[in-house]
């Protein structure tokens, strides 16, 4: 074990091959904070949606149906909405 933190510490081909391997990682966990973002937005846009169809008078059915939210999740909205 120590020969390998020695090697990737102290000579160059291990010093290549670890700043590769951080950059990969960064690479990919920020793909992943990217994808984690959109799909958070696209959540948010989908329950501003609902409120204002739920706001507008518009029954669950249809607001399930228009928003793409779960129906659980339109009756929770509507009972905020109405609280």
């Amino acid at each position: 074990m120590a020969e390998k933190a020695r090697y990737f510490k102290e000579t160059e081909k291990g010093l290549t091959n670890m700043g590769d391997v951080f950059e990969k990682f960064a690479a990919k966990r920020a793909e992943e904070a990217a994808k984690e973002a959109v799909e958070a937005t696209t959540k948010e846009n989908k329950i501003e949606f609902a409120k204002g169809l739920l706001a507008d008078g518009m029954s669950i059915e249809f607001t399930v149906r228009h928003s793409k939210l779960s129906e659980a999740e339109v009756r929770e909205l509507a009972s905020k909405l109405s609280a």
